[in-house]
């Protein structure tokens, strides 16, 4: 089967990138895949997490917009961010025909017809939509891939799909396919939208045939340094707890916009003896299996990558409760939900498996289980059943 997966975010690190190499790795075994990157990063190999290049073509093809295009897509994004003029069943055609003009429709239409592939993939809510606009145009069966959740895409301010709702609920209907990462989000897009979606779980990045001992007086959390995952809250939670204890540490690991105001955070709270941020690394294990605790204190997260991971490695969690933890995690099973933005909570938490020895042993045995339905073989195998539906829609697909 010939698949194009369309992405506007390949070349630089993150869960998506890791997630998009690991799982076409696996189906370019039995399919032939090309990326189809459209974004404006300079191609690195430091971005492409193992990508297997002598079986994946990577075509580079950026969203090319006039100077009056570009102009024109300013105004009416800020307009309808600001007073969401074009948020309704009569307006919403022309917002999307300004953020894809006519013009970049049909190179893309016209690109991805004369690769005659079978299935066409857009990876995260804005390609989706551009799937979506061009999908009745195309011989390839489409896809749209959500990497966030239902909250974050159109409740997020001036972020990802805010305002634009009405543009999916009108436009999503004409994809073949809609593939979400949990049962909440499934839920949400039938309930709000009747969008009827595919749940598929995002996979492993890596197996580890070594485990934590849970020993190790560390706690680890991992991701880009900005609002959203909430590394703010973390460090104000782990300042409660540094009254209570004087062993235990805090390791941070990522890069991003707000490294200077956690940095500067970290001084304010007198924790800067017993908190380190360190740059993302090609070894992010080594970091799981030093660590004994693992937390996510994501505002919003759309499933929770490095969760898995963690689990993977045999760290219980401590989360907030938003719509991928709580996919992924049985609370007080193999790790501990908490309200979300509950700094309290989240210390409290995080103090239960600080000081339960066993209660963290036996949560590090539940969580390696855990980690097992998100094998990338099994993962891969749920895609190409949908790959072989959309082909063949007399195969009934077993649920």
């Amino acid at each position: 089967m010939k698949i194009c997966v369309i992405t506007y975010s390949f070349f630089s690190h993150g869960g998506v990138q890791r997630v998009t190499s690991t799982l076409f790795n696996e189906l370019s075994l039995n399919n032939q895949i090309d990326i189809l990157y459209v974004g404006n990063e300079k191609y690195s190999k430091d971005g492409l997490y193992g990508l297997n290049e002598d079986r994946i073509n990577i075509e580079i093809k950026p969203l090319k917009l006039s100077f009056l295009e570009r102009k024109i897509r300013k105004i009416v994004t800020v307009l309808n961010n600001k007073l969401g003029i074009f948020h309704n069943k009569f307006l919403y055609g022309l917002l999307e025909a300004a953020i894809f003009p006519k013009p970049l429709r049909n190179v893309y239409i016209n690109y991805l017809n004369s690769k005659d592939y079978d299935i066409v993939i857009g990876s995260e809510g804005e390609i989706g939509l551009l799937l979506a606009a061009i999908a009745d145009k195309l011989k390839a069966k489409t896809i749209s891939w959500q990497h966030n959740s239902y909250e974050a895409y159109f409740n997020t301010r001036e972020k990802y799909l805010w305002g634009r709702e009405k543009s999916v609920e009108k436009l999503y209907p004409k994809l073949d396919a809609v593939v979400v990462l949990t049962e909440d989000d499934k839920h949400k897009y039938r309930e709000k939208m009747n969008l009827h979606c595919k749940r598929i779980y995002n996979p492993l990045s890596f197996f580890s045939s070594e485990k934590s001992n849970c020993l190790h007086k560390n706690i680890l959390s991992v991701g880009r340094l900005d609002r959203q995952k909430g590394f703010d809250l973390l460090i104000r939670a782990f300042e409660k707890i540094v009254r209570e204890d004087n062993q235990w540490k805090l390791t941070i690991v990522g890069e991003g916009s707000d490294r200077g105001l956690l940095e500067s955070l970290i001084q304010e709270l007198g924790v800067s003896g017993r908190v380190d941020i360190v740059n993302f690394t090609d070894n992010i294990k080594s970091y799981y299996l030093k660590s004994s605790i693992y937390v996510s204190s994501s505002r919003w997260e759309g499933f929770g990558l490095v969760i898995t991971e963690a689990m993977e490695c045999g760290l219980p969690v401590a989360a907030f409760e938003n719509a991928g933890p709580k996919e992924i995690i049985n609370d007080n099973v193999n790790g501990i939900l908490v309200p979300c933005e509950d700094i309290e909570a989240l210390a409290q938490a995080i103090l239960q498996l600080m000081h339960n020895e066993e209660k963290r042993l036996k949560m590090s045995q539940n969580a390696i289980i855990r980690a097992q339905h998100f094998n990338v073989s099994i993962v891969a195998k749920e895609w190409q059943k949908l790959f072989d539906r959309l082909i063949s829609p007399s195969l009934e697909e077993k649920t």
